[in-house]
């Protein structure tokens, strides 16, 4: 799964998080065996004769909505297809499981980030652009060795 993820940022971003963030894989596989313990989140893979060839995730993060007024909200992510498995409705499959398992868990919400191929797939199953709004502080750059060379 982790790998799938890696891949997916190659494509997306063209960053190569083994470079960029050494020990990312670790905390990958630690961020979502923790929330999948205390069920606050689910992975979903798709197998193609016992090959893994897409991959979905979901959790609840902690938020103040979910901390102080009790709202809770579920992020949909890692949502990603190996090239040659796409257009066959996996990703949809993928990311309808995880906004079933948030349905399920008592969320409100769900919300994603998504690149251009994958919005006409969350634009189908409901999805709508919303208001909120980014502003990048640091950006990773393709072929550091230090993930925190571009912090200093």
């Amino acid at each position: 799964m982790a790998g799938l993820r890696r891949e997916m940022i190659l494509e997306i971003d063209g960053l190569d998080y083994d470079a960029l963030y050494p020990g990312w894989r670790e905390r990958f596989i630690a961020f979502f065996r923790d929330r999948l313990v205390i069920a606050q989140g689910q992975f979903y893979v798709a197998e193609m004769g016992g090959e893994v060839v897409g991959t979905a995730a979901v959790y609840m993060p902690a938020t103040h909505r979910s901390e102080i007024v009790l709202r809770r909200s579920a992020y949909v992510c890692d949502v990603y297809v190996t090239p040659q498995w796409r257009r066959r409705g996996i990703a949809r499959t993928l990311t309808q499981a995880a906004v079933d398992w948030a349905k399920e868990s008592g969320c409100e919400v769900v919300r994603l980030r998504t690149s251009r191929m994958g919005r006409p797939v969350y634009e189908t199953l409901g999805f709508k652009p919303s208001d909120e709004m980014e502003l990048r502080l640091v950006t990773p750059e393709p072929g550091r060795n230090d993930s925190r060379d571009h912090l200093r």
